[in-house]
């Protein structure tokens, strides 16, 4: 079983998701000159994950594709929680208050940052 890679016209497959995560956001990465973060959506109706760099709270460049194996597998960096503050700071101390009570979350895989109209969300993708 094997994830493709699929961005700017080039497609490459990895045994892993997360070598397949890692792969678009160095793609990404070598691609753009500047930005913030990353956006990392998974869409569960076509199990299709979505890799996209952002500035400035929005998403910019290419999107890299990552399409799974053709049995459904579910993989442990599918555990997600979001944490909607009204600045910066208060979001981060949500989500360091809810790890702090989880001391079995022993990695994290990626911190997606978005700004959206109900204030600063952060999502955080974690193994445990």
């Amino acid at each position: 079983m094997a994830y493709r890679v699929e961005y700017n016209g080039e497609e490459i497959e990895l045994a892993t998701l997360d070598a397949a995560l890692n792969c678009a956001r160095n793609a990404i990465a070598n691609d753009l000159d500047r930005f913030d973060g990353w956006a990392v959506e998974h869409d569960e109706d076509v199990d299709d994950w979505f890799v996209q760099a952002v500035r400035n709270g929005r998403r910019v460049g290419r999107t890299a594709v990552i399409t799974g194996p053709g049995a459904r597998v579910i993989e442990e960096w599918e555990r997600r929680v979001s944490f909607v503050g009204r600045t910066p700071a208060e979001a981060f101390a949500m989500a360091a208050d809810w790890l702090e009570r989880r001391p079995e979350i022993d990695v994290l895989g990626d911190v997606g940052w978005h700004h959206t109209a109900n204030g600063h969300q952060l999502r955080i993708y974690f193994r445990g």
